[in-house]
Protein backbone atom coordinates (compact mmCIF):
# COMPACT_ATOMS: atom_id res chain seq x y z
CA UNK A 1 0.00 0.00 0.00
CA UNK A 2 1.36 3.86 -0.82
CA UNK A 3 1.71 6.13 1.05
CA UNK A 4 -1.21 8.02 -0.67
CA UNK A 5 -3.49 5.21 -0.61
CA UNK A 6 -2.81 4.91 3.61
CA UNK A 7 -3.46 8.90 3.95
CA UNK A 8 -7.10 7.80 1.72
CA UNK A 9 -8.15 4.96 4.17
CA UNK A 10 -7.05 6.74 7.29
CA UNK A 11 -9.34 9.78 6.08
CA UNK A 12 -12.31 7.74 5.03
CA UNK A 13 -12.24 6.37 8.59
CA UNK A 14 -11.61 9.47 10.28
CA UNK A 15 -15.10 10.54 7.47
CA UNK A 16 -16.99 7.47 8.71
CA UNK A 17 -16.38 8.12 12.44
CA UNK A 18 -17.17 11.33 12.69
CA UNK A 19 -20.55 10.43 10.97
CA UNK A 20 -20.84 7.83 13.49
CA UNK A 21 -20.34 9.33 16.13
CA UNK A 22 -23.13 12.54 15.61
CA UNK A 23 -25.94 10.47 16.56
CA UNK A 24 -24.86 10.45 19.76
CA UNK A 25 -24.18 13.71 20.17
CA UNK A 26 -27.45 14.62 19.26
CA UNK A 27 -28.78 12.69 21.67
CA UNK A 28 -26.47 14.24 24.74
CA UNK A 29 -27.56 17.94 22.89
CA UNK A 30 -31.04 16.75 23.68
CA UNK A 31 -29.92 15.76 27.37
CA UNK A 32 -27.64 18.74 28.25
CA UNK A 33 -30.32 21.33 27.04
CA UNK A 34 -34.03 22.17 26.32
CA UNK A 35 -32.72 22.51 22.92
CA UNK A 36 -35.90 21.05 20.16
CA UNK A 37 -34.31 19.25 16.86
CA UNK A 38 -35.14 22.37 14.39
CA UNK A 39 -33.06 24.32 17.16
CA UNK A 40 -30.02 21.57 16.39
CA UNK A 41 -30.57 21.58 12.75
CA UNK A 42 -30.64 25.68 12.42
CA UNK A 43 -27.34 25.10 14.21
CA UNK A 44 -25.17 22.69 12.66
CA UNK A 45 -25.35 24.05 9.07
CA UNK A 46 -24.68 27.55 10.51
CA UNK A 47 -21.59 26.23 11.96
CA UNK A 48 -20.97 23.50 8.90
CA UNK A 49 -21.79 26.06 5.93
CA UNK A 50 -19.01 28.99 6.45
CA UNK A 51 -16.51 26.45 7.23
CA UNK A 52 -16.86 24.21 4.19
CA UNK A 53 -17.12 27.29 1.86
CA UNK A 54 -13.70 29.03 3.77
CA UNK A 55 -12.07 25.37 3.23
CA UNK A 56 -13.66 25.20 -0.26
CA UNK A 57 -12.31 28.93 -1.35
CA UNK A 58 -8.93 28.27 0.59
CA UNK A 59 -8.62 25.33 -1.95
CA UNK A 60 -9.95 27.09 -4.80
CA UNK A 61 -7.17 29.93 -4.67
CA UNK A 62 -4.02 26.90 -5.17
CA UNK A 63 -5.95 25.62 -7.98
CA UNK A 64 -5.29 25.79 -11.80
CA UNK A 65 -7.81 27.83 -13.45
CA UNK A 66 -8.24 25.63 -15.91
CA UNK A 67 -9.15 22.99 -13.55
CA UNK A 68 -12.50 25.20 -12.53
CA UNK A 69 -15.66 24.38 -13.81
CA UNK A 70 -19.65 26.01 -13.74
CA UNK A 71 -21.52 24.12 -11.59
CA UNK A 72 -25.55 23.45 -11.73
CA UNK A 73 -26.05 26.31 -8.79
CA UNK A 74 -29.83 26.51 -9.32
CA UNK A 75 -30.15 22.41 -9.25
CA UNK A 76 -27.80 22.31 -6.00
CA UNK A 77 -29.67 24.97 -3.73
CA UNK A 78 -32.64 22.93 -4.94
CA UNK A 79 -30.86 20.07 -3.68
CA UNK A 80 -30.48 21.30 -0.71
CA UNK A 81 -33.46 22.58 0.36
CA UNK A 82 -34.61 18.82 0.07
CA UNK A 83 -31.42 17.91 2.46
CA UNK A 84 -32.97 20.17 4.97
CA UNK A 85 -36.35 17.96 5.18
CA UNK A 86 -33.85 14.69 5.26
CA UNK A 87 -32.46 16.61 8.56
CA UNK A 88 -35.46 17.54 10.33
CA UNK A 89 -36.92 13.94 9.92
CA UNK A 90 -33.40 12.86 10.99
CA UNK A 91 -33.45 15.07 14.50
CA UNK A 92 -37.01 14.51 15.03
CA UNK A 93 -36.00 10.52 14.62
CA UNK A 94 -33.17 10.76 17.44
CA UNK A 95 -35.59 12.49 19.39
CA UNK A 96 -37.96 9.70 19.73
CA UNK A 97 -35.51 6.60 18.91
CA UNK A 98 -32.59 5.52 20.66
CA UNK A 99 -29.47 6.44 18.29
CA UNK A 100 -28.63 2.83 17.93
CA UNK A 101 -31.91 2.11 16.68
CA UNK A 102 -31.94 5.36 13.97
CA UNK A 103 -28.70 4.47 12.69
CA UNK A 104 -29.08 1.09 11.65
CA UNK A 105 -33.06 1.97 9.72
CA UNK A 106 -30.81 4.90 8.02
CA UNK A 107 -29.16 2.60 6.65
CA UNK A 108 -31.91 0.92 4.29
CA UNK A 109 -31.52 3.93 2.05
CA UNK A 110 -29.14 1.81 -0.60
CA UNK A 111 -31.95 -0.58 -0.86
CA UNK A 112 -34.30 2.25 -1.56
CA UNK A 113 -32.39 3.54 -4.10
CA UNK A 114 -32.31 0.66 -5.76
CA UNK A 115 -36.13 0.12 -5.69
CA UNK A 116 -36.58 3.67 -7.18
CA UNK A 117 -34.29 2.86 -9.72
CA UNK A 118 -36.30 0.14 -10.65
CA UNK A 119 -39.52 2.35 -10.35
CA UNK A 120 -38.00 4.66 -12.85
CA UNK A 121 -37.15 2.06 -15.44
CA UNK A 122 -33.92 0.37 -14.78
CA UNK A 123 -33.92 -3.74 -14.30
CA UNK A 124 -33.31 -5.46 -10.97
CA UNK A 125 -30.94 -8.12 -11.26
CA UNK A 126 -30.73 -10.99 -8.69
CA UNK A 127 -28.54 -9.84 -6.58
CA UNK A 128 -30.42 -6.58 -6.00
CA UNK A 129 -33.73 -8.35 -5.37
CA UNK A 130 -31.60 -10.04 -2.51
CA UNK A 131 -30.27 -7.16 -0.96
CA UNK A 132 -33.90 -5.83 -0.96
CA UNK A 133 -34.77 -8.94 1.22
CA UNK A 134 -31.88 -8.21 3.52
CA UNK A 135 -32.80 -4.91 4.17
CA UNK A 136 -36.78 -5.12 4.76
CA UNK A 137 -35.74 -8.39 6.96
CA UNK A 138 -33.12 -6.18 9.00
CA UNK A 139 -35.34 -3.56 9.45
CA UNK A 140 -38.16 -5.66 10.39
CA UNK A 141 -35.59 -6.89 13.23
CA UNK A 142 -34.23 -3.59 13.71
CA UNK A 143 -37.02 -1.39 14.89
CA UNK A 144 -38.90 -1.76 18.14
CA UNK A 145 -41.74 -3.96 18.92
CA UNK A 146 -44.22 -1.88 17.19
CA UNK A 147 -47.48 -3.59 19.42
CA UNK A 148 -46.23 -3.00 22.31
CA UNK A 149 -43.90 0.19 21.86
CA UNK A 150 -45.31 3.78 22.36
CA UNK A 151 -46.57 6.10 19.83
CA UNK A 152 -43.37 8.18 20.34
CA UNK A 153 -41.48 4.84 19.47
CA UNK A 154 -43.83 4.07 16.29
CA UNK A 155 -43.46 8.02 14.96
CA UNK A 156 -39.99 7.54 15.43
CA UNK A 157 -39.23 4.65 13.11
CA UNK A 158 -41.76 6.37 10.62
CA UNK A 159 -39.46 9.49 10.83
CA UNK A 160 -36.27 7.34 10.36
CA UNK A 161 -37.35 5.56 7.49
CA UNK A 162 -39.06 9.00 6.12
CA UNK A 163 -35.46 9.98 6.44
CA UNK A 164 -33.97 6.82 4.90
CA UNK A 165 -36.61 7.75 1.67
CA UNK A 166 -35.55 11.34 0.90
CA UNK A 167 -31.94 10.43 0.93
CA UNK A 168 -32.42 8.04 -1.42
CA UNK A 169 -34.29 10.91 -3.75
CA UNK A 170 -31.50 13.22 -2.62
CA UNK A 171 -29.35 10.41 -4.24
CA UNK A 172 -31.17 10.08 -7.51
CA UNK A 173 -30.90 13.66 -8.31
CA UNK A 174 -27.62 14.06 -6.32
CA UNK A 175 -26.02 11.28 -9.09
CA UNK A 176 -27.15 13.19 -12.03
CA UNK A 177 -27.08 16.76 -11.22
CA UNK A 178 -23.12 15.99 -10.62
CA UNK A 179 -22.84 14.08 -13.16
CA UNK A 180 -19.42 15.16 -15.13
CA UNK A 181 -18.62 17.02 -12.33
CA UNK A 182 -15.01 17.26 -10.56
CA UNK A 183 -15.15 19.79 -7.79
CA UNK A 184 -17.46 17.47 -5.63
CA UNK A 185 -16.25 19.68 -2.51
CA UNK A 186 -17.58 22.75 -3.78
CA UNK A 187 -20.99 21.36 -5.13
CA UNK A 188 -21.58 20.38 -1.39
CA UNK A 189 -20.91 23.36 -0.10
CA UNK A 190 -23.50 24.99 -2.94
CA UNK A 191 -26.52 22.58 -1.19
CA UNK A 192 -25.22 22.93 1.99
CA UNK A 193 -26.00 26.95 1.66
CA UNK A 194 -29.25 25.69 -0.11
CA UNK A 195 -30.14 23.78 3.42
CA UNK A 196 -28.58 26.48 5.35
CA UNK A 197 -30.98 29.11 3.78
CA UNK A 198 -34.17 26.98 4.95
CA UNK A 199 -32.91 26.88 8.20
CA UNK A 200 -32.43 30.59 8.43
CA UNK A 201 -35.82 30.79 7.84
CA UNK A 202 -37.08 29.02 9.97
CA UNK A 203 -35.85 31.10 12.65
CA UNK A 204 -38.61 34.16 12.19
CA UNK A 205 -41.64 31.39 12.27
CA UNK A 206 -40.61 29.39 15.22
CA UNK A 207 -36.92 31.51 16.86
CA UNK A 208 -34.33 29.95 17.92
CA UNK A 209 -32.66 28.95 21.21
CA UNK A 210 -29.15 29.68 22.24
CA UNK A 211 -26.85 27.22 23.82
CA UNK A 212 -26.87 27.59 27.87
CA UNK A 213 -23.43 25.88 28.43
CA UNK A 214 -20.36 24.89 27.82
CA UNK A 215 -21.72 21.31 26.89
CA UNK A 216 -23.91 22.20 24.64
CA UNK A 217 -21.86 24.42 22.57
CA UNK A 218 -18.93 22.18 22.53
CA UNK A 219 -21.93 19.50 21.25
CA UNK A 220 -22.79 22.26 18.55
CA UNK A 221 -19.48 21.94 17.39
CA UNK A 222 -18.58 18.49 17.08
CA UNK A 223 -22.08 18.27 15.22
CA UNK A 224 -21.06 20.91 12.81
CA UNK A 225 -17.44 19.71 12.45
CA UNK A 226 -16.85 16.28 12.91
CA UNK A 227 -20.44 15.73 11.97
CA UNK A 228 -20.79 17.22 9.07
CA UNK A 229 -17.39 19.26 7.64
CA UNK A 230 -15.26 16.52 8.22
CA UNK A 231 -17.06 13.60 7.21
CA UNK A 232 -17.88 15.48 3.54
CA UNK A 233 -14.52 16.38 3.00
CA UNK A 234 -12.84 13.06 4.39
CA UNK A 235 -15.02 10.77 2.21
CA UNK A 236 -14.18 13.64 -1.10
CA UNK A 237 -10.06 13.33 -0.36
CA UNK A 238 -10.56 9.56 0.36
CA UNK A 239 -12.47 9.00 -2.79
CA UNK A 240 -8.87 10.98 -4.62
CA UNK A 241 -6.81 8.33 -3.33
CA UNK A 242 -8.31 5.29 -3.03
CA UNK A 243 -11.39 5.41 -5.44
CA UNK A 244 -15.18 5.16 -4.60
CA UNK A 245 -15.29 1.52 -4.32
CA UNK A 246 -13.07 1.20 -1.81
CA UNK A 247 -14.26 4.15 0.50
CA UNK A 248 -17.80 3.04 -0.25
CA UNK A 249 -16.74 -0.44 1.43
CA UNK A 250 -14.82 0.97 4.16
CA UNK A 251 -18.23 3.32 4.61
CA UNK A 252 -20.27 0.27 5.46
CA UNK A 253 -18.89 0.06 9.11
CA UNK A 254 -20.64 3.63 10.03
CA UNK A 255 -24.15 1.86 11.28
CA UNK A 256 -22.16 -0.65 13.28
CA UNK A 257 -19.35 1.88 14.24
CA UNK A 258 -22.19 3.95 15.72
CA UNK A 259 -24.24 1.54 17.52
CA UNK A 260 -20.84 0.71 19.43
CA UNK A 261 -20.61 4.21 20.49
CA UNK A 262 -23.91 5.02 21.42
CA UNK A 263 -23.92 1.86 23.63
CA UNK A 264 -20.83 2.67 25.21
CA UNK A 265 -21.58 6.09 25.52
CA UNK A 266 -25.49 6.90 26.01
CA UNK A 267 -25.83 3.32 27.49
CA UNK A 268 -28.61 2.23 24.97
CA UNK A 269 -29.32 -1.46 25.17
CA UNK A 270 -29.13 -3.30 21.89
CA UNK A 271 -30.18 -6.98 21.71
CA UNK A 272 -28.90 -9.71 20.18
CA UNK A 273 -32.08 -9.57 17.47
CA UNK A 274 -31.15 -5.84 16.78
CA UNK A 275 -27.81 -6.77 16.17
CA UNK A 276 -28.76 -9.48 13.48
CA UNK A 277 -31.20 -6.45 12.28
CA UNK A 278 -28.30 -4.33 11.53
CA UNK A 279 -26.40 -6.90 10.15
CA UNK A 280 -28.54 -7.48 7.59
CA UNK A 281 -28.88 -3.73 6.77
CA UNK A 282 -25.46 -3.90 6.83
CA UNK A 283 -25.02 -6.92 4.54
CA UNK A 284 -27.74 -5.57 1.91
CA UNK A 285 -25.30 -2.68 1.45
CA UNK A 286 -22.23 -4.60 0.86
CA UNK A 287 -24.20 -6.53 -1.57
CA UNK A 288 -25.37 -3.71 -3.55
CA UNK A 289 -21.62 -2.63 -3.45
CA UNK A 290 -20.18 -5.23 -4.52
CA UNK A 291 -21.39 -4.60 -8.12
CA UNK A 292 -19.93 -1.93 -9.93
CA UNK A 293 -23.58 -1.46 -11.37
CA UNK A 294 -25.48 -1.48 -8.12
CA UNK A 295 -22.92 0.56 -5.90
CA UNK A 296 -23.92 3.48 -4.16
CA UNK A 297 -22.17 6.22 -2.95
CA UNK A 298 -22.42 6.08 0.79
CA UNK A 299 -21.10 9.78 1.33
CA UNK A 300 -24.53 11.03 0.38
CA UNK A 301 -25.57 10.12 4.15
CA UNK A 302 -22.93 12.50 5.58
CA UNK A 303 -24.96 15.76 4.59
CA UNK A 304 -28.38 14.85 4.98
CA UNK A 305 -28.18 11.98 8.05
Amino acid sequence: MTRRERAGFIWIILAAAGFSVMPTMVKLTYLHSTFEPMDIAIWRFALAAPIMWAIVLLNGRSARSDTKQSLPTARLLFIGAIISAAVLAAFFALDRLPASTYIALLYAYPAMVALLSRLLGDAIRPRTWLALGLALIGVALTAPNLSTATDADAIGVALALLNAAIIAIYYMLTRRALDGVVDVSRASAVMMLGTLVIMLLLIPLRGLQFPQNPQTVLLLIGIGIFGTVLPVFGVNIAVQRIGAAQASLVSTVEPIMSMVISMLILGEMIFAMQWLGAALIVGSVIVLQLRPRNRIDLSIAHEAG
